[in-house]
């Protein structure tokens, strides 16, 4: 049986380059920056390989994304933050693996962080994306390995779903955190799934597998919850309140994303009370078990009581010459008749306890 080990939160680095260390994860692995441009009637997609290629691209496009995969290459992370004037704590803040989500604002541009939801066969991980929001472009920030959640968006640039041209960058901005949002509804979808096998072998089948299973469903909702609660704020504020670079269409997109967070919200807390009904149940079920055994234990003891008096009885040893003694000592047939009423006493009383509903099959 093997137990999950729960990940201490770490402490918060104190310079850019101490968050770098602490969320590389996979070394030897470059720093992947991918380019999107848009403007009114094209858009071009492209790997670049030098941050300094960036200038040009926000000459020449009116509205670029820039997705930055990997945090191991320090300085490309420092060249980007200075070709899009990133302070040195919003980029610190970019690159912290356990950010928990929000929204700020750093003058000349918005960071938004926000948690993606993935289930790698173990358990329910919730990885960090960072996005920056400013006059023209969106750069997101995320950690190699851990599944791309902007699929979809790429999707939609590619085969012209949407007006980035047009719309500009928050429009990009709502499209990415709905894809952040959605993700979540696939894997609470599986825990239906989870929970009613859980329960069913809970009830038929209680052993501390289950309960062991049972403890593990309740922290993945736990961490869901943990990562859905500030991102229902973080879109509260932005599609409530007057943020820079965030227009009245892209306010909309994140109202409409923040009705999805209190849909999932509301699905998780049903998930959470069928976890708690789920332990209960397990409990119960444990319960009725050893209660079955002591009805079992408690029947054969019974049973025997009678059967121990009669051979204690016939076991003593008295002088066969008195007129006082035990019947059947000098019958030729005592032993038979001596069995043939334990016998009857055995099925006399499994008879009487059957007719009282105390041998009924027990599950």
């Amino acid at each position: 049986m093997s137990r999950r080990k729960h990940r201490r939160r770490r402490p918060r680095p104190r310079d850019l380059a101490a968050s770098i260390a602490s969320a590389a994860r996979h070394e030897g692995r470059p720093t992947v920056l991918r380019l999107v441009g848009c403007d009114g009637q094209t858009t071009q997609e492209a790997i670049i390989g030098r941050a300094e290629e960036l200038v040009e691209a926000r000459r020449r496009w009116p509205v670029i994304w820039v997705d930055v995969e990997g945090f191991e290459d320090l300085a490309t992370i420092r060249a980007i933050g200075e070709v899009f004037e990133i302070g040195e704590f919003a980029l610190e803040d970019a690159v912290t693996p356990d950010e928990r989500p929000k929204v700020e604002v750093f003058g000349h541009q918005v960071l938004i962080a926000a948690r993606t939801a993935r289930d790698d066969g173990e358990a329910i991980v919730t990885d960090p994306v960072a996005i920056f929001l400013g006059d023209r472009y969106l750069l997101t920030f995320r950690e190699h390995g851990v599944g791309d959640a902007f699929d979809g968006v790429r999707h939609r640039i590619r085969h012209g779903r949407t007006r980035l041209g047009q719309l500009g960058a928050d429009h990009l901005c709502g499209l990415l955190l709905d894809a952040v949002v959605d993700g979540y509804f696939p894997v609470l979808e599986r825990f239906g799934d989870r929970l009613e096998a859980l329960e069913e072998e809970a009830i038929e089948r209680p052993s501390r597998e289950a309960l062991t299973r049972i403890h593990d469903v309740r922290n993945d909702l736990m961490t869901l919850r943990r990562a859905l609660w500030p991102t229902r704020d973080v879109l509260h504020a932005l599609g409530r309140e007057a943020t820079a670079f965030v227009g009245d269409h892209a306010r909309q997109h994140f109202r409409d994303s923040y009705d999805h967070t209190m849909e999932l919200l509301d699905l998780l807390e049903s998930y959470r009370e069928i976890g708690s009904d789920l332990r209960d149940i397990y409990l119960a079920s444990l319960n009725n078990r050893m209660n079955d055994v002591m009805k079992v234990l408690t029947v054969i003891a019974t049973v025997f009581m009678p059967l121990t008096f009669i051979t204690g009885y016939y076991g003593m040893n008295f002088d066969t010459s008195s007129p006082w003694n035990m019947p059947l000592l000098n019958f030729r047939y005592g032993s038979l008749v001596a069995g043939a009423m334990m016998a009857a006493t055995t099925i006399g009383m499994v008879v009487f306890f059957w007719r009282r509903g105390w041998l009924k099959r027990w599950h």
